[in-house]
Order: C-alpha cells, then sequence, then structure tokens
C-alpha cells in the first residue's frame, strides 16, 4: 500500500470463535479460520497483529442511549425481562439472539475498532475482520449488530482532528445505521452499494452526505467496474478524503446464502483496492458474508494484496491450508453444495 508501512490485523480470541448456534447465519467460523489460514501460509507476522480491549460504558455511551447499554449489560442476567429485552431494544429476537458473553463481546467489538481507527493514523492500513456491523442503532439492536463498530472508528478519526472521512460500503446490505449516524454531518461522506429489494430495504436514494447505489440481484464483475470507475472513484476524488473506511463485503460474492449479488473474489479486492488508494488513512472491517469459506478466503486474498511486497496467491492451496476451509461449516449450505474451487484456491 501507498503506506510504506505494513498492515495490521486487529482481532481478540473473542472474535474466533462464533457465539451464535444453530441455523443463525453466523453460526459459522470466519475471524478465527481466517487467522489459521494467514499463519499455515506465514502470511502473519507476529507485529502484525494487535488485540484490543474492552470499551468502558463511558465510551459505549458516546453513541448508545444509557438504557440499552444497561440492557445490553443485564442481558444474560437470569432475572432480565426478556420481553422488555426482545420488545423495546430488540435484543433476544430471531436475528439478535442472545448467546453467552454478549456484553462482553459487543464491548470488545467496539474496543477494537477503537483500536484499529487509531492505529490506522500511522498512516498503516488496519484490517479489523470483525468489525462492520452496520445496522446497530443507539437505541437498539438490529440486523445482527448490537453495536456500531463503524460508527465509533469515523468517530473517533472526527475527534482527532480530521474533517473529510469517507465510509464506503460493498456489503450486500445497505449501511443503513452509519448512514444515518451521519446524516447531518458534512465531515463524512457515506457511499453504499447493495442489493435491491434486500433487508433493511433502504439507500434506495442519495443524500448531500450519502451516495447510494441499490443494484440489481445477479450484479456482477464488469457492472462493478463501471460503477466503480464511473460513479465511487470520482466521488471519492472529489471529495478528496483525508481517510477512508471500507466495509469488505464478503456477503457480495457469489455464492452467498442470503443474498444475491455474483461478484468474483478478484474483481471485489480489486474495487477495494483502488477505493483505499483514495485516502492516505485507512482501514477496513470485515462486514457481512454468510458463506464462511468465501468469507475467508477473500479476506485472506484481501490482505495478501495489502502487504508492501504482495504475497503471491498460490494456484492451489497447500494441503495444511486447505484442511482449514474443509473444515468449515454453514447451516444454510449443504455439504454437497461447496464447490471444489472454494476448498482449494483462494480466488
Amino acid at each position: 500500500m501507498t503506506q510504506g508501512l505494513s498492515p495490521l490485523l486487529v482481532s481478540h480470541p473473542v472474535f474466533h470463535t462464533p457465539r451464535h448456534t444453530g441455523r443463525h447465519p453466523l453460526a459459522i467460523r470466519r475471524v478465527g479460520a481466517l487467522i489459521d489460514l494467514l499463519q499455515t501460509l506465514h502470511w502473519l507476522a507476529p507485529d502484525q497483529y494487535h488485540e484490543g480491549t474492552a470499551a468502558s460504558r463511558e465510551t459505549l455511551l458516546r453513541f448508545h442511549t444509557a438504557a440499552y447499554v444497561d440492557a445490553l449489560q443485564s442481558a444474560n442476567d437470569p432475572r432480565a425481562d426478556l420481553t422488555m429485552l426482545r420488545e423495546t431494544f430488540k435484543i433476544g429476537t430471531l436475528d439478535n439472539p442472545l448467546y453467552p458473553g454478549l456484553y462482553e463481546r459487543t464491548a470488545l467489538l467496539v474496543g477494537n475498532a477503537l483500536a484499529a481507527a487509531e492505529l490506522a493514523l500511522q498512516r498503516r492500513t488496519v484490517f479489523f475482520t470483525a468489525g462492520g456491523t452496520h445496522h446497530g442503532r443507539p437505541d437498539r439492536a438490529s440486523g445482527f449488530c448490537f453495536t456500531n463498530d463503524p460508527v465509533f472508528a469515523l468517530s473517533h478519526w472526527l475527534q482527532r482532528g480530521l474533517s473529510r472521512i469517507a465510509y464506503v460500503d460493498f456489503d450486500a446490505h445497505h449501511g443503513d445505521g452509519v448512514e444515518d449516524a451521519f446524516a447531518s454531518d458534512p465531515r463524512v461522506l457515506c457511499i453504499s452499494l447493495h442489493e435491491q429489494k434486500r433487508w433493511p430495504n433502504s439507500g434506495q436514494h442519495s443524500t448531500p452526505t450519502a451516495l447510494n447505489f441499490a443494484v440489481p440481484s445477479g450484479f456482477d464483475d464488469p457492472a462493478l467496474a463501471v460503477l466503480l470507475d464511473e460513479h465511487i472513484l470520482p466521488a471519492l476524488d472529489r471529495f478528496a478524503p483525508e481517510a477512508i473506511l471500507v466495509m469488505s463485503g464478503a456477503d457480495a460474492l457469489k455464492g452467498d446464502p442470503l443474498c444475491g449479488l455474483a461478484l468474483s473474489i478478484p474483481a471485489l479486492r480489486a474495487a477495494l483496492l483502488a477505493t483505499l488508494s483514495r485516502a492516505p488513512i485507512s482501514m477496513i472491517v470485515g462486514g457481512g458474508g454468510y458463506n464462511p469459506w468465501n468469507a475467508v478466503r477473500h479476506w485472506a486474498a484481501l490482505w495478501a494484496a495489502l502487504q508492501i511486497d504482495p504475497h503471491p496467491v498460490p494456484d492451489r492451496l497447500p494441503s495444511a491450508a486447505r484442511l482449514i476451509l474443509e473444515e468449515l461449516e454453514a447451516p444454510r449450505i449443504p455439504k454437497s453444495r461447496v464447490a471444489p474451487e472454494w476448498l482449494d484456491r483462494l480466488d
């Protein structure tokens, strides 16, 4: 990357094992499998890995309401009013189920996002793979998201004195929580590419601070190239951001069980790299992606490309790397539907 410093990967052991169970789309192993894969390929040096700490209650209150933070803290208390949690704060619904250590994980998510944002100020690209909870609202959970780590990262940059920041979201779902958080702030430009008629069914129109591109099911690589060259990159060049936060968008890849976009890993990676090149300060969050084979391969190939001297991506993965991918499971993807290329190559 242009910064001249090696990229950093920010994570925490809490994110390495899924907390969701059953048929929830996030009952899949992604971040832990990615780190295993990078280590197996010798692509993750010890000084490139950083662990953040949990955000304090005071920090969470910078965006979330006190009542909602109270609800998160009490969610696993056996005396908690589950009906109130579900109806008022959307905690304990099918989309946002309760799980052990809920508050710990959400606080760590925000704390690690803030650590990543601060490290990015060193002008080195920082990849926070567990991040990307772009639907989180100040007063409630939404769309698998209990907090909103991109909002905290962007706000941190503003607090540190930056005045032109871009948030570019390649997730198949509209980044509604982030857009709404900065709707009246001209210092932040939100750009979202997302699938039409897909939850949360917002982002159909652009505003002075948000450019929305709702694309049809089947949206593919040539269409992405046109959108990028004719709209997204020119908009970034006009805005001239000092920093960019990018949502990597693994659920925009072909083969995701929840979404209908049809992008390839090389095309999406090229779009991400072109976007990141538009600012000297850059950070990436993982976001959606409910096909774990796609998510892990996409993130690994992206990490390889971020290096000062990019790691060459092998035509066929070594057996130890293949084994990591072969052991993945997804409740919404039967083993019979696992494509051979998901197991033996990155892109």
